[in-house]
This record gives structure tokens, sequence and C-alpha cells, in this order.
């Protein structure tokens, strides 16, 4: 298993011992690093970066990594568009902004184990 699959677990695990004893601000940002790493092992075994080139927004990006993986074009989408609001509001309003919203990053903490699994299967298929 790659190194960045490795370390987005750890970080996932850190986020939600983190979420049980009430620390959300560090699980939030746990939870960004877990999403960043898986990405970026998606990335570069798909398209051969680990970040967009100039010009290229992220979610476009990311929709291409995750269809060349084999995702349809809305699952692709979605997922995508799942990355950025992580970065958005988990990475930047929560952890940085010491903004918590139960209803708003709760539920894209939950997510976070769904993206990693879809990201494992796709590089597990790959090899």
């Amino acid at each position: 298993m790659d190194e960045h699959l490795k370390i987005a677990e750890k970080y996932l695990e850190e986020a939600f011992r983190l979420l049980s004893i009430g620390d959300l601000y560090d699980a939030a940002e746990k939870i960004w690093a877990s999403i960043w790493h898986s990405t970026i092992i998606l990335t570069s075994r798909y398209l051969g970066l680990s970040e967009p080139p100039k010009g290229i927004t992220w979610r476009e990006f990311l929709t291409e990594a995750f269809i060349k993986a084999g995702l349809s074009g809305e699952e692709a989408y979605r997922l995508a568009s799942y990355y950025i609001e992580v970065r958005k509001t988990l990475h930047g309003d929560c952890f940085y902004g010491r903004n918590y919203e139960e209803k708003e990053h709760k539920p894209l903490m939950d997510k976070a184990e769904e993206y990693i699994n879809t990201i494992r299967k796709l590089i597990v298929s790959k090899s």
C-alpha cells in the first residue's frame, strides 16, 4: 500500500479519537489531512501529478482523476466536490476559523472513511 494511503488512515484514526474526546477543531484538521493524503496517491497514480497544472481547478483535476480511475462522471464530480468542501469547511472554516457547526461539519467528517475507502479500491484495482 502506498505511503500516502497509510498516512491517510493514521490521520483518520486520530481524527476519530479526537472526536471521541471532543477536540472538534483538531479532528477537523486530521480529517482534512487524511483526505489530502489519500487524494495525492489517486492523482499521482492516474494523472502523474500531485496537484493541478496552472489554469486547472482542483475540482476539474480531481474529477478527471476519478474518471480515469474508472468512476462515472457524476460520481467523480461528487467526490471531487467533497474534497473541495472538506478543504473549505473543515480545514478552513472549522480548523482555522475556529467555527464548528455540527450540522455542517459532522456529515463531512462521517464521509471521510467512505472517500478514503473508495480511493483504496481504485488504487488496488490498478496495482
